[in-house]
Order: C-alpha cells, then sequence, then structure tokens
C-alpha cells in the first residue's frame, strides 16, 4: 500500500484547462493552510487518493469561499458540468453561508468501518447505509457509542478520483435535503476515515464516516 502522500504546492494547483490560471486564485492558498489541510499524509493503508479524498474536504472546510472560487469553480468548467440549481446553491453556500472550520483528523476505527461498508455494499452491488445482510447504519453504529458523539456516513458511487467525490457530494444533486454537503460542512463533526472500493454496479463506491467529540 503506498504511504507516501504527495505534498500540494502552488504550482501543483494549477491544472491544465481552458481557461487562464488568473481566473482562478490559486495563489491565495498559502503555504501552511495547505499543509494544514494534508492530515492524512500519514495515515497508515491510505492510497493516496483516499488521501486526497481528506485533503480537498479539509480545504473546503478551512476557507469554503476560496475553496469555491479554485477548486470548484474550476472543477465545473473543466468537466463542463451544468450549473444546476444544485451547483449553484453550493456556489452560494461556499461564498455566504459557510465560515471557516477546523480540519478532519483520520480515526482508524471509522476508516475499518468505512472499508467494511465500502467492500461490503462494492461485492454486492448495494446502494445506501444497509450492509448486505440488512444490517442498519444505526446497528452498525452503536460500537461507536461511547467512543464518539455523533456520526454520519456519506456514500459516493460512480468516482474513483477524489475531487470528483468530493465535488459530487458537495453538490448533492437531486437531494432535497442536501444532507451529504451539510456532513462535510458540519463544524461539529471533527474526525473522518474514508475508503475507496470497486463496486459491482456503479464501478466504484467512495464511503466517508465521521464523528464528533464525545460530550
Amino acid at each position: 500500500m503506498q504511504k507516501i502522500f504527495f505534498l500540494m504546492s502552488a504550482s501543483a494547483l494549477f491544472f491544465s484547462f481552458s481557461k487562464p490560471a488568473t481566473d482562478y486564485p490559486f495563489d491565495q492558498w498559502d503555504a501552511a493552510t495547505l499543509e494544514k489541510a494534508n492530515s492524512a499524509k500519514e495515515a497508515a493503508g491510505y492510497t493516496e487518493e483516499e488521501k486526497k479524498v481528506i485533503y480537498y474536504t479539509n480545504l473546503a472546510r478551512l476557507n469554503p469561499d476560496l475553496f469555491g472560487k479554485t477548486y470548484f469553480q474550476k472543477y465545473m468548467d473543466s468537466t463542463k458540468t451544468k450549473f444546476t440549481s444544485f451547483a449553484n446553491s453550493l456556489k452560494n453556500d461556499l461564498q455566504i453561508k459557510y465560515k471557516p472550520m477546523e480540519i478532519l483528523t483520520v480515526k482508524q476505527d471509522l476508516t475499518d468501518e468505512a472499508i467494511d461498508h465500502a467492500k461490503d455494499s462494492g461485492k454486492k452491488g448495494n446502494l445506501g447505509h444497509f450492509t448486505s445482510d440488512g444490517k442498519s447504519y444505526d446497528f452498525r453504529m452503536k460500537k461507536f457509542k461511547n467512543v464518539y458523539g455523533s456520526t454520519a456516513e456519506n456514500c459516493d458511487y460512480g468516482h474513483h478520483t477524489a475531487l470528483a467525490i468530493v465535488i459530487h457530494l458537495l453538490i448533492d444533486e437531486g437531494q432535497g435535503t442536501i444532507e451529504h454537503r451539510k456532513t462535510i460542512m458540519d463544524k461539529n463533526l471533527k474526525y473522518i476515515g474514508v475508503s475507496i472500493q470497486s463496486h459491482k454496479k456503479e464501478k466504484w463506491t467512495c464511503v466517508m464516516d465521521f464523528a464528533s467529540d464525545k460530550n
């Protein structure tokens, strides 16, 4: 398992998309913030792409407005993704609603849970938070009752690159309650575990398990 995570430098932020780099203020990301977002760099057993999922999630939390103007806007332009009402609401939320918050820290027990659920649903081709043998999300999370406060889970399907996963969950197209977006941008959540696995029907699934401190 590859354990060396790329360090995101300012130069690495400029992707070869159609618009000139000046249209996206990547130079406003300072080195200290980029390093802080890289909280998964020493996470044991994580692939580079799984580390990037946490990296991009942390960047969105650390500076929502700048994330919207750089990674989100450039992704939308480069992929020619239509600005639906959900994408527009995300753009607005990143600019106005969400304020800078703390990063997420990797926890092994949450990682193990994410791996188990991603592998189980991927092997069977299931969608959602139930296991293939019918165990509910609440049942699965009972093990964390005396460890954390609240828990939450995001499941993404069909994407295997980190930025696509994070942007897709943030847009939360078609989900009226935008629970995936709310989870990623929940300031009370402090910890995370991530797993990307192959999926029988959707090719790929990414499971993100979150938790808050126990009061």
